[in-house]
């Protein structure tokens, strides 16, 4: 665990502390396919983090990229928020410019 990971896990709001397992980077590889389109491979990082500020959301942010060129394909960021009974508040932007609020 890094110096920035362990300040960030010492300060976690109580109501994000059930979701602390998914705190720092996950990469990983992936194929895709449509049926109008060719199959293809990529790449995907999504990143989640808890903002110093101590207050009870969970930043995330996602991107994709083509593996044979490294050209980027898809991103989008936005917060998640845990409610007290539950349940989970999300709002994501995504590079297209749809906005979800679930």
């Amino acid at each position: 665990m890094d110096k920035e990971k362990k300040e960030e896990s010492s300060a976690i709001h109580p109501a994000v502390a059930p979701l602390s397992y998914l705190l720092g980077t996950w990469k990983g590889e992936g194929e895709g396919g449509y049926p109008t389109i060719n199959s293809f491979r990529y790449g995907e990082e999504l990143h989640f983090s808890h903002p110093a500020s101590g207050k009870p959301v969970i930043a995330y942010s996602h991107k994709t990229w083509k593996l044979d060129s490294g050209q980027p394909m898809h991103s989008e960021s936005g917060y998640w928020r845990p409610k007290p009974d539950g349940s989970l508040e999300v709002v994501i932007a995504q590079s297209t410019g749809l906005a979800e609020v679930l």
